[in-house]
């Protein structure tokens, strides 16, 4: 069986993602940064293994990952842990401070904890998941910079996998549709549960994947092809 580091893994679906795998035979770190929550996960299964970390601090996650180098190999990042502020960009309420927050958790935090994991495993098998959403097509009203930054995580995972074209290192890159979290509450209509999202995470780990289409973006992928202006309009609706 496999191991995997999965961020966001205090609540939602990063704890479905864990737990899940866990059941599942695999060895699980699992990332966030509510102690309590992750100590209350661990007691979940005991293959799952906790570390509070926020990902946006740096200094932590080199220190974090250089530690783990010296224990056993990692085969595997799935990278959950997302920021998303429902507002419009122009919206007095939201600051610099929140611009930064998302940027630095749904994107950023994503490439350099690859880079970090990645660092000496040259030639060995390593798969990375990475959660999108079906706004890193088409923005909607309100989340401008949450867009942005799933848009540039899908870039990110095609880059990847044209570079590793030829290396056993994969990226995956899931379009999520809108699933029930405590960050979508009170918006929205026909959202998926928080295992199902995981269900079909966990199910990117597997070899040949490189896209997978959850759920409603299923249909969206195919309005994408035949009537874009349809799709865009679906989206901006959200």
């Amino acid at each position: 069986m496999a191991r995997y580091v999965v961020t966001g893994a205090s609540s939602g679906i990063g704890r479905e993602i864990a737990l899940q795998l866990a059941f599942g035979g695999h060895s699980v770190i699992a990332l966030g940064r509510d102690r309590h929550r992750l100590e209350e996960l661990a007691l979940q299964n005991r293959r799952i293994e906790t570390h509070a970390l926020d990902v946006r601090d740096r200094d932590g996650l080199i220190a974090w990952t250089s530690e783990l180098a010296k224990s056993e190999a990692i085969d595997g990042l799935i990278n959950n842990a997302a920021i998303q502020h429902n507002i419009r960009f122009d919206d007095p309420r939201y600051g610099i401070d929140e611009i930064v927050a998302e940027v630095e958790t749904n994107l950023l935090a994503p490439i350099l904890l690859s880079r970090l994991l990645l660092s000496g495993r040259s030639g060995q098998p390593f798969v990375i998941v990475n959660v999108g959403s079906a706004l890193a097509s088409y923005p909607k009203t309100t989340s401008a910079v949450y867009s942005a930054t799933k848009a540039g995580l899908r870039m990110f995972s095609d880059a990847l996998a044209v570079q590793n074209h030829a290396t056993p290192v994969r990226s995956v890159d899931v379009v999520l549709p809108l699933v029930d979290t405590a960050m979508t509450a009170g918006r929205g209509r026909g959202k998926i549960r928080a295992t199902d999202a995981a269900s079909a995470i966990v199910s990117a780990l597997a070899p040949g994947k490189g896209r997978i289409h959850v759920g409603k973006t299923k249909l969206l992928r195919l309005l994408q092809l035949i009537a874009p202006p349809a799709a865009a309009a679906i989206i901006r609706k959200l």
